[in-house]
């Protein structure tokens, strides 16, 4: 007992002392420190005193529960104004924030003008008639300083947006937000050194510094001044225009046309197959596929302004700011839904590139993760009851030999239903109930072969009959699932055969196509070439993620960026997002 009783004791003068420790005043006047002394903020304000800074930042951090933590574990010292007031670190800050501009955020993201304005008022010692006012302009300085800190710090981590605010319904990535860890370990960082957390938050990954230094390009030949271009027809290689050498000084410009010394003295007005080369380049580029003319949408494109591009590299940006939380598998699938492009790597070894059909306007494709569950061969498709009604039964109505002709049958109660038997000329489309199933088939809508995948919308990859697509510029016209260009060599990235050819062949047998190989035809004539089940699994995991940029780089290309339509017009509600913040704040001053 007595023990405890002493111990409480030593815990009560302890207290007592430091208690008096912090109430202590010590004016920068009666300083020990002599470059305190000799300080132009000293000699400004020889009576500041430090501790009752102290007290006015405790007694406005009283609301502020993410500050006053940070203060709380510091016994409330300043971070950014010190004794000398560090007018340097203040600097070097506002130069930072002034630099996020690079980063796609917009002018004014953060307070500089208000930083800089306090910290040019206060080292001026305009303040010195009152002291008060001062420790209020100081406080406000220093808390300023750390929110922006703060705020730059977390959105450069994370993201300053979040994508399920942003897309709602239609996006089911998990991405990384900042917890009680993140926030620890940031206050710790800022109090040591504030501007060293600030440069190690930068996003260090591959494309987004890509991004940033193709922003940058952009930026410094943004006051460039580009003719347009008035096209009245196709030219085809031969063909002479004015036109011609506009198309060409535009592609010198972003660099992808490049001309001898000579030709780029004098541009001349006829299209040559170099010339088409640098324009295939720029289309492919845009994600547009190659021609051999340059038509009426080539030229809307290289009539674009740079800020068009430069917009998209601010929304990208940020998207990759985004940090996914699934990590990718050995076997990885990437749906791209703005270029509508699948990319399929191995170890980061990219095994395919192919086109895709995604979801149109009406009917997006949603964002998502998941893993490859298994193959579908020979899928049948239970049609959905907004396709049977919108679409199905209009056509049915208006040619009666549209069911029968797609392989279709109709059920009622689990039963078949003749389609003789129903009076089409009185069906309402709207209230059509009828459940409808496509058998397998070559007409089938799924194809010949579907990807299926556990996720909360209900789609999948497919193959399609529809190959006419796949050659258009703007693919977003399924309804919401993805057509795939090149499904069977997906098939075999996923059943890990690529080099395998019987098993090829037995795939090709088993949705009634003809072997390839010799081997599968030998053994397809001798009736020893087995048909694989319809329901196939894989053998290592496959994660997939599709996703949406409007700027990207192939998985093994890191020269090249790449760009795509904002076809979602996703791009849009990002800076609209982060343009909202400056307006908020405007309204608010």
């Amino acid at each position: 007992m007595k023990y405890i009783l002493c111990c409480t004791l030593i815990v009560t003068i302890t207290i007592f002392i430091v208690s008096c420790h912090e109430k202590k005043s010590t004016k920068l006047s009666e300083s020990s420190k002599k470059e305190v002394i000799l300080s132009k903020f000293a000699k400004n304000y020889p009576d500041f005193d430090p501790q009752n800074l102290k007290e006015v930042l405790r007694s406005r951090l009283q609301k502020d529960s993410i500050l006053q933590n940070l203060y709380i574990d510091n016994t409330f010292t300043p971070i950014w104004v010190h004794d000398t007031l560090d007018t340097q670190g203040l600097r070097e800050l506002s130069e930072i924030l002034a630099n996020s501009r690079e980063h796609g955020l917009p002018i004014n993201y953060f307070p500089i003008d208000h930083i800089t304005s306090l910290v040019d008022s206060i080292d001026s010692g305009i303040y010195s008639h009152d002291i008060n006012i001062l420790y209020e302009k100081m406080a406000d300085l220093e808390l300023v300083s750390t929110s922006s800190a703060i705020k730059y710090i977390t959105g450069m981590s994370y993201g300053f947006t979040d994508p399920k605010t942003l897309y709602k319904k239609d996006y089911d990535i998990y991405t990384a937000r900042p917890d009680s860890i993140f926030f620890v370990n940031l206050y710790t960082n800022l109090q040591r050194n504030p501007i060293k957390p600030i440069l190690n938050s930068l996003p260090n990954d591959l494309t987004y510094n890509k991004i940033l230094e193709e922003y940058k390009n952009l930026e410094n030949k943004k006051d460039i001044s580009l003719n347009t271009i008035i096209a009245s027809k196709t030219y085809k290689v031969g063909d002479k225009s004015p036109n011609i050498s506009k198309i060409a000084r535009r592609l010198i410009l972003t660099g992808e046309y490049k001309p001898d010394s000579e030709e780029t003295d004098n541009l001349h007005q006829t299209l040559d197959k170099n010339l088409l080369a640098a324009i295939n380049i720029f289309r492919r580029k845009n994600s547009y596929p190659d021609e051999n003319e340059v038509g009426q949408i080539t030229i809307d494109a290289l009539n674009r302004p740079l800020e068009y591009y430069q917009a998209k590299l601010r929304a990208n940006m940020e998207r990759y700011r985004w940090k996914r939380t699934k990590s990718k598998h050995d076997k990885h699938i990437e749906v791209n839904v703005a270029p509508a492009m699948l990319f399929a790597s191995q170890k980061d070894s990219l095994s395919l590139v192919t086109r895709v059909c995604v979801g149109s306007v009406a009917n997006k494709t949603p964002l998502l993760e998941s893993d490859i569950s298994y193959l579908n061969l020979n899928p049948i498709w239970n049609v959905p009851t907004s396709i049977a009604q919108k679409e199905v039964a209009v056509l049915q109505k208006k040619d009666p030999t549209y069911i029968k002709r797609n392989n279709m049958k109709l059920y009622k109660g689990g039963k078949e239903v003749d389609i003789e038997s129903i009076n089409w000329t009185e069906i309402n489309p709207s209230k059509f109930s009828y459940t409808i199933r496509q058998n397998s088939g070559e007409r089938n809508a799924l194809g010949l072969i579907k990807f299926m995948f556990n996720n909360a919308f209900s789609v999948y990859l497919h193959d399609t009959p529809s190959k006419g697509a796949f050659s258009r510029k703007n693919r977003a016209v399924s309804h919401g699932c993805v057509r795939v260009q090149k499904p069977f060599d997906l098939a075999f990235f996923c059943m890990s055969t690529t080099s395998d050819d019987v098993y090829k062949d037995r795939l090709y047998y088993s949705i009634n196509k003809s072997p390839v190989s010799n081997d599968g035809k030998k053994l397809a004539k001798e009736n020893k070439l087995k048909k694989l089940p319809d329901i196939l699994n894989p053998k290592e995991k496959i994660s997939l993620f599709i996703d949406y940029y409007t700027a990207y780089m192939y998985p093994d290309d890191s020269s090249t960026l790449y760009y795509a339509d904002d076809v979602y017009g996703y791009d849009s509600i990002i800076l609209d997002a982060l343009d909202m913040e400056v307006t908020k704040k405007s309204k608010s001053i």
